[in-house]
């Protein structure tokens, strides 16, 4: 991706329409954002990253809503359009950032757009205008999402170093954005998962088998045996339970068996007695019922002359009931002529009351007839009435909401008059917000300058601080230097002399051995005038070595406090051309560097007052917002209610007079609405009941009329069925007394006498027909028995139910504790295969439980190492990184450091395994990266941060990084460290990047070819141009 132009308005300082057209950089790839303090440097970046992804550059920036411009015009829109290519094609991406005008509550609408320019026009490159496609678009264009373009192509301030000095887990979460390894992570939350599971289901089991073996006591009797005296101790294993069971099982198998056979034996006995004593009882009930079937004959026998005289009894019965039903017919008759009689005598009795009844109902109807004017008069009354009725209703409702609306128009006035008042306070306490505000604004107008001011005197103290310790130091190694050398001269000349005496007494051991005319081994010659003599003092060769190694020694020190000395004049040189760069005078630095302190301490209070100031600035500004917000709403509202007042005031006069014109119709006695209805219902009630009354003696006339004629035909019809009645009645007594003639009765008073009806006759010929039956039966049923029963005799069964009773208490126990070995068998045999069932799978969840717990240990990072399964894959992009970077590293820091991972692990059990350390060349130790200087580490971050872009361009191959931008100080470098840098930036140059740095470095401005100059105007807002050189 490379910019083309960027647009923002009303973003930042930018107050109205700003552009930044990169294509004014011509062939220049490298350039330099310069400015002052607060002028909108980093805006341009967060311009480019809100454009690509709806975000600023920085963490701290996340609000986008706070990147409005303060200066912006109350009608102009907030937004911010980035043109730029990718591999030759045009794109174009606008943002537009919702905001609140003055004087509303809502919010403008936010808006997106992503097109392609080609030949023919723009060409919308995603289907929907909105955040979700165009950032989904950007992405997949780009090749980077937010966070890995703010780790590679745009490197913000404060994100510079975060990779370089975080610890390992916040170095997993970078790369985790980067790299995309959230999936590793999400295997372990899966694992978790699985390994509670796992852990749940043995826990379960194990209370489960722990449950089992609890109940033993509770379901098996106690007894001298193992499974008990294991029970009895501490801490007892499923095997011993498992083995204790198998001996109890063994115990009642065996038992069971001893009491089925006793429960047997006394089953056999028993029902042995029960066949014996069931055969003697019914012997003896035989013998009983012979007796019984005995004393039943002969009361029977006694009973035959009553059932005799039943016989003749049922006998003269039916031949009564021949006659019966001709004398039923006959008393039918009788009482049927009775009620008839009656009933003609009622007939002519309603006849004489309903003729009465009518005429006193005639009476009453020519009384309510004479009513009719009176009728009429009431009916003609109520009409006028209710014709009223309604301009009275309509006279009510004007006054209720005339009444409402002087209410209305009260409670308004009240409220104009209340909210008048608060906001004259409410914006008398703006005006106080704005002096204040203006006054702190006039004690901020040097805080930029006192910053400036602050930072480079805080360096001048940093320099001359660092020059007066070397100073110091370098004198320091003068002495340590001289006192090297003085003792170095010393110990030489002491060893020229043990030489010389060496030598003297080698020259004196060969003249010994000369002699004259021998060639001299030295001169040749063969006269020796001049031998040489030893000397006083004795030097071997040994002691003579001795005294070299101990001169190398000295010397050796000497030349190396010789060369500390040499590196400190040079530090110090390099000091002092750092003042003279500051415009120092190294004479009178001590006399500076007070002046210079005293000045940094003045300017710490001031730049700590002014900062009170700015902090308090904004507070007053927030409150100033929200207080003329509050203060434009109250006014709005004034407002609103002032034009609500009038609208009431002719409101209320219209309702007025509405009111009057209806009042002026209608009649004073009339013009109370509840008098009014009250009339109506009265005069209503007297129509409703006088209507009433002539409709209900209209229907009772035509009602007395219709009862009499019917009454009458009652009565004519009662006589004719009473003569017809008595007719029939004389026929039936005559056919009566024919039958009973005819009969074998002597009188009338027998066949009376001899009557039955039908269910008695029955029940009597029935009785008859059982006595005969029993008796036979009774007679047939004593002969057999006594046959039966010949020759035997009763047994006293007493006895034998007190035996029978001890045998069936003897069965019973022993079946009893059959049954409970059996249940005890059944029970063990259970609990033992549950015990060893959960057993057998509490040993496979275990393995199971174990298996998945190592697992998610070594995932998490629970082991030796303290390494997860996401950051062994992140330590692989890791070290390419590492390897990456170093490259440059080395050039940068003249092979000194090497960035290596760091293998220790952290304290307190904190994950590791992404920790970095630095190697020193010149020391040849291994240290934290967090022990370098402020240079060594911006220099370490930039190469680290290019390994990254280099890492992740080569895992996508199809993304191109045309483009870096940093946004960070180059002011923590030496020359030589800064010129290293610059080199390292051209070397990107070359392949191509266009590279944009944001710095106040003199020499970085020098060295690159163009700057992006930001300028703040005095009103606060900024404008930008390109320079190029």
């Amino acid at each position: 991706m490379k910019p083309v132009k960027l647009t923002m308005t009303a973003f930042g300082p930018y107050k109205g329409t700003e552009t930044v057209d990169f294509r004014e950089l011509e062939d220049n790839r490298l350039f330099v954002i310069s400015g002052a303090t607060g002028s909108g440097k980093t805006t341009i970046f967060d311009g480019i990253c809100f454009a690509l992804y709806g975000q600023a550059s920085g963490e701290d920036r996340t609000d986008i809503r706070a990147m409005r411009s303060d200066f912006a015009d109350n009608d102009t829109q907030t937004t911010v359009e980035l043109t730029f290519a990718i591999h030759s094609r045009i794109y174009r991406i606008m943002r537009q950032i919702p905001y609140v005008k003055e004087g509303n509550k809502t919010e403008t609408t936010a808006s997106c757009e992503f097109y392609e320019q080609t030949a023919n026009g723009e060409v919308p490159i995603v289907d929907r205008q909105i955040v979700s496609e165009i950032n989904k678009k950007a992405e997949e264009l780009i090749g980077f999402t937010q966070a890995q373009f703010s780790q590679i192509v745009m490197l913000p301030q404060g994100e510079f170093r975060k990779f370089l000095t975080s610890d390992t887990e916040n170095k997993e979460t970078i790369m985790r954005k980067i790299f995309r390894t959230e999936p590793y992570r999400e295997i372990v939350e899966k694992l978790k998962g699985k390994q509670q599971e796992a852990k749940a289901m043995l826990q379960n089991e194990e209370q489960k088998r722990t449950g089992f073996i609890e109940h033993i006591p509770s379901l098996l009797p106690e007894r001298e045996s193992t499974i008990f005296e294991v029970l009895k101790t501490d801490y007892h294993n499923s095997n011993q339970i498992v083995d204790g069971l198998e001996e109890e099982l063994k115990y009642y198998k065996e038992k069971t068996v001893h009491d089925q056979n006793l429960y047997v034996t006394a089953n056999k006995n028993h029902a042995k007695m029960l066949e014996q004593f069931h055969k003697a009882k019914n012997v003896n009930e035989r013998f009983v019922e012979l007796e019984n079937r005995k004393q039943r004959y002969a009361e029977l026998t006694q009973q035959i002359p009553v059932l005799e005289k039943k016989s003749k009894q049922l006998g003269d019965a039916e031949r009564a009931s021949s006659i019966e039903q001709i004398e039923v017919q006959y008393a039918e008759l009788k009482k049927e002529v009775a009620e008839k009689t009656n009933r003609l005598k009622t007939a002519s009795e309603q006849v004489k009351v309903l003729s009465d009844k009518l005429v006193k109902i005639e009476n009453q109807y020519l009384a309510e007839e004479a009513k009719k004017p009176e009728r009429e008069k009431i009916t003609e009354s109520l009409f006028r009435l209710n014709e009223t009725l309604p301009k009275v209703t309509e006279l009510a409702s004007k006054e209720k909401a005339l009444s409402v609306s002087k209410k209305e128009h009260n409670v308004i006035q009240l409220k104009l008059n209340e909210t008048a008042e608060k906001s004259t306070g409410e914006v008398e306490k703006v005006t106080l917000y704005k002096n204040s505000v203006e006054e702190l604004e006039k004690q901020l107008i040097p805080y930029d300058e006192k910053v400036d001011l602050l930072a480079s005197t805080t360096e001048k103290c940093r320099v001359v601080d660092e020059f007066i310790a070397m100073k110091q130091q370098v004198s320091t190694l003068e002495k340590e230097k001289r006192q090297h050398e003085v003792a170095y001269e010393s110990y030489r000349k002491k060893y020229d002399e043990m030489a010389q005496d060496w030598l003297n007494n080698e020259a004196a051991t060969l003249a010994e051995m000369l002699h004259d005319g021998d060639d001299c081994p030295v001169c040749g010659s063969q006269a020796h005038p001049k031998k040489a003599h030893r000397g006083e003092i004795a030097v071997t060769k040994e002691e003579l070595e001795a005294a070299n190694k101990q001169l190398a020694k000295i010397e050796s020190n000497y030349r190396t406090a010789d060369a500390n000395y040499q590196s400190g004049l040079n530090q110090l040189t390099r000091k002092n051309e750092e003042l003279v760069r500051l415009e120092l005078d190294a004479e009178t630095i001590n006399e500076t560097s007070s002046q210079l302190h005293a000045l940094k301490s003045n300017l710490d209070v001031e730049v700590k007052e002014l900062r009170e100031a700015r902090n308090q600035l904004s507070t007053l500004k927030e409150k100033l917002s929200i207080q003329s917000k509050e203060t434009d709403e109250l006014l709005l509202a004034k407002n609103e209610l002032e034009r609500a007042f009038l609208e009431s005031s002719a409101s209320l006069e219209t309702k007025q007079a509405l009111f009057n014109h209806t009042l002026t119709s209608i009649p004073e006695d009339v013009r109370e609405l509840n008098v009014l209805e009250q009339r109506i219902r009265d005069l209503t009630t007297q129509k409703n009941e006088m209507d009433r009354a002539w409709e209900a003696i209209q229907k009772l006339r035509e009602e007395g009329r219709e009862q009499l004629t019917s009454s009458k035909s009652a009565e004519i019809h009662a006589k004719t069925s009473l003569s017809e009645a008595e007719e029939k009645k004389v026929n039936a007594k005559k056919r009566f007394v024919e039958a009973l003639d005819k009969s074998e009765f002597p009188t009338e008073e027998a066949y009376q006498a001899a009557q039955m009806d039908e269910l008695s006759r029955t029940r009597l010929k029935n009785e008859i027909d059982n006595f005969k039956q029993q008796y036979y039966a009774v007679r047939e049923a004593m002969k057999e028995l006594t046959k039966q029963l010949e020759g035997q005799e009763k047994t006293d069964l007493n006895a034998l139910e007190k035996t029978l009773i001890d045998l069936k208490a003897a069965y019973e126990t022993a079946y009893k504790e059959y049954n409970r070995s059996l249940d005890f068998e059944k029970t063990i045999t259970r609990l033992k295969d549950n015990i060893y069932e959960s057993t057998i799978k509490i040993a496979k969840l275990d393995k199971t439980y174990g298996k998945v717990s190592n697992l998610y240990d070594v995932v998490r990072g629970h082991n030796n190492l303290r390494l997860s399964f996401e950051r062994y894959i992140q330590i692989e992009y890791l070290e390419q990184i590492i390897q990456s970077a170093n490259e440059r590293l080395r050039e940068m820091s003249n092979g000194q450091f090497q960035l290596i991972r760091s293998d220790r692990q952290e304290v307190r059990g904190r994950q590791s395994g992404l920790g970095l350390d630095v190697y020193d060349a010149y020391t040849g130790q291994t240290r934290d990266v967090k022990t370098l200087s402020g240079g060594e580490k911006f220099n370490a971050s930039l190469c680290l941060a290019l390994g990254m872009a280099d890492v992740i361009q080569s895992f996508q191959g199809a993304v191109s990084i045309d483009t870096m931008f940093i946004d960070e100080g180059f002011g923590s470098l030496d020359e030589e460290s800064l010129n290293k840098a610059i080199d390292t930036l051209i070397d990107l140059q070359k392949s191509g990047r266009v590279i944009g740095v944001i710095s106040h470095v003199e020499e970085l401005k020098a060295a690159f070819p163009a700057i992006l100059e930001v300028q703040k105007s005095r009103e606060g807002h900024s404008n930008t141009k390109f320079l190029l050189k």
